[in-house]
């Protein structure tokens, strides 16, 4: 679980540096835990059942830690409250606050609470353990607008959630939105750290802000958090506006060298339109991004919901245009000069024409000229209906008169359908017409469609022995290069082949982005290299032991083949054969990759042979 926003909202007093501007996501500030003492550390200590495995991050105001539990297994993040902090009073409030919170809002996008408890004096928090990355980690630069509302939806969810228990999160960024890969490659959001959130309707005794102290990221604080005004859910709304518009644009609305310069931005300037700094935003993205943005929170978005629906919408194709209205040319009798009428269908052989002068009297025939998008078509026609303005108006139309046509020969009927048909046909003639293929595009796709053709380490460019870092990383920069290319005038070809590399993309993050996943496909391949990089990054001892005999389960007679060539090691080994004995240690690991002893063995016996120093 990484990019855990631990200091519980950052407090700034007048005069604090804040981060300066950034390139790309703004610096996040200078964390409190420069000021958190040196303390023993907690691995493999116990909090109920559960044994602390790692630590994950640290915080102003606690440290969160991966723990198993002692029967099952099972992974979980828990949150312990420093121990200096835990003699403060208030402290203790704010982080039980945050438990408080959690409890109330039970939402698929928003982090879970397991169980609240103390140990030595420390209360702490048993929370869901996550697996993937921070948004601030996520993020590099400008995304593309259909996954920036993607993303942005669900933290709507995730506000609209907390808003309907009358919860504020007042604490809205990168850092504390986390970001779960699918196997589908979506990303599901999840929002952290409820540490400064404010109940609208705060309960008898609890604690409030203190007076002169901001709690928040100046950079993502609505005006009313930066003065003295009410804040509420539409202050939410406006750092998820911040939010997206970081996203699009790769900076955030208001930087500055100090606090100061950012909060007066927030207070007093207007942002550059999105669209401006990005020419990818459609501008109707941006329009919803700056009205989150309004300086007064009657000029947001009354909730959420409504901001979701407006993001959602941002992106919803033009509607298609209309088909040109019918004209017809009446021709006039004796000296009148012809008219030219607007008109439209009414069934196979009805007209209605739209008219304010006197109409043709009732039954009698005119003569017309269609105009249709095929041609010109003379024809004759009764008049079988006259609508008055009165009546016009009582039935929300326009005034005119109605005509029958007079000719129903098949020739004729023919004719009328290839000529009113031909703007079908057109469209169907303009569509076929294939999208040439982008040469900017399919230089990026030419070497996207070599690594496609390996396995997952090839498709991300990585070595067999790469970290889960490198891994994550590589990805990210795959995703986003595939994702630019999107906003390109692709063909269909191109267009496909970009989804087909962004689903492969996702299936190597999920198959290498986890350590159990990794290490079975890496036995697979009879990858040590890449088993050692899992244990590395925390693979426990239990979760090996499941690993391996999912893999021996479905690769029978490997252990049994591991174990011969083990014995047959330590006989070698014995005897002070050595380097046979290393070849027959190589045989059982190259067989059963996932046996920790014969790992252990085959490592250490390497590094004797080799005089260099033996591997911890």
């Amino acid at each position: 679980m990484r990019g855990l926003d631990l200091n519980g909202g950052t407090m700034l007093y007048a005069g604090t540096p804040p981060p300066g501007p950034a390139a790309s996501l703004p610096a996040p500030p200078t964390p409190m835990s420069s000021l958190t003492p040196v303390v023993p550390s907690l691995v493999g200590q116990e909090f109920g059942r559960f044994r602390v495995v790692r630590e994950l991050g640290r915080g102003g105001m606690g440290t969160v830690f991966l723990a198993e539990h002692t029967l099952i297994q099972k992974r979980v993040a828990i949150k312990v409250l420093h121990a200096h902090l835990a003699q403060a009073p208030e402290l203790v409030a704010r982080f039980l606050s945050e438990a408080r919170t959690l409890t109330l809002v039970q939402h698929e996008n928003v982090v879970t609470l397991y169980d609240l408890d103390s140990r030595d004096g420390r209360p702490y928090l048993v929370m869901e353990y996550l697996e993937g990355d921070s948004l601030a980690n996520f993020a590099r630069g400008p995304m593309a607008p259909a996954l920036v509302v993607e993303l942005m939806t669900q933290v709507c969810d995730a506000l609209g959630a907390a808003h309907a228990h009358g919860i504020v999160h007042r604490d809205l960024k990168p850092a504390n939105v986390f970001l779960v890969p699918n196997a589908n490659g979506k990303q599901r959001v999840k929002l952290l750290d409820f540490g400064i959130a404010k109940l609208l309707s705060r309960p008898a005794g609890e604690m409030t802000t203190e007076v002169g102290v901001l709690l928040g990221t100046p950079e993502f604080m609505a005006p009313e958090q930066c003065g003295d005004g009410i804040v509420d859910a539409r202050s939410d709304l406006y750092a998820a506006g911040v939010l997206a518009y970081l996203l699009l644009t790769g900076q955030v609305p208001f930087y500055g060298r100090t606090a100061a310069e950012i909060l007066v931005g927030h207070l007093q300037k207007e942002p550059v339109p999105p669209h401006e700094l990005n020419p990818a935003v459609p501008e109707a993205l941006s329009r919803v991004l700056l009205r989150a943005l309004a300086k007064r929170p009657d000029h947001r978005f009354a909730s959420a919901a409504e901001l979701k629906t407006a993001l959602e919408a941002s992106l919803a194709p033009p509607p298609a245009p209309s088909a040109p209205p019918l004209t017809a040319l009446l021709r006039g009798q004796g000296t009148q000069a012809p008219v030219e009428l607007k008109g439209e269908w009414v069934g196979r052989s009805g007209l209605f024409f739209q008219s304010t002068s006197t109409p043709p009297a009732l039954l009698s025939e005119v003569s017309l000229v269609l105009r249709l998008p095929g041609g010109e078509l003379p024809c004759t026609a009764q008049v079988v209906r006259h609508v008055t303005a009165e009546q016009a108006q009582a039935w929300n139309m326009s005034p005119g008169f109605g005509v029958q046509l007079r000719d129903a020969s098949p020739a004729f009927q023919a004719q009328l359908a290839q000529l009113k048909n031909s703007t079908r046909a057109t469209s169907a003639q303009t569509a076929a017409i294939p999208t040439p293929e982008d040469a900017q595009a399919e230089a990026v796709l030419q070497g996207f469609r070599r690594r496609l053709a390996g396995d997952p380490y090839a498709v991300l460019e990585l070595p067999r022995d790469a970290t889960l870092e490198s891994v994550r990383t590589a990805a990210q920069r795959a995703r986003g290069a595939l994702e630019l290319l999107k906003a390109r005038p692709l063909s269909d070809s191109q267009r496909a082949q970009v989804d087909r590399a962004l689903d492969r993309v996702a299936g190597a993050l999920h198959t290498l982005g986890n350590v159990e996943r990794r290490v079975e496909y890496d036995a697979t391949l009879g990858n040590v290299e890449g088993i050692e990089r899992c244990l590395a990054a925390g693979l426990t001892a239990t979760m090996l032991e499941q690993c391996r005999r999912r893999f021996l389960a479905g690769n029978t007679g490997r252990e049994g083949r591991a174990a011969v060539h083990r014995l047959s090691g330590d006989a070698l080994a014995s005897v002070g054969r050595l380097e046979e004995a290393l070849a027959a240690y190589e045989l059982a690991v190259r067989a059963d990759p996932l046996d920790l002893e014969g790992l252990k063995r085959w490592r250490f016996l390497r590094a004797r042979v080799r005089g260099s120093a033996a591997p911890r």
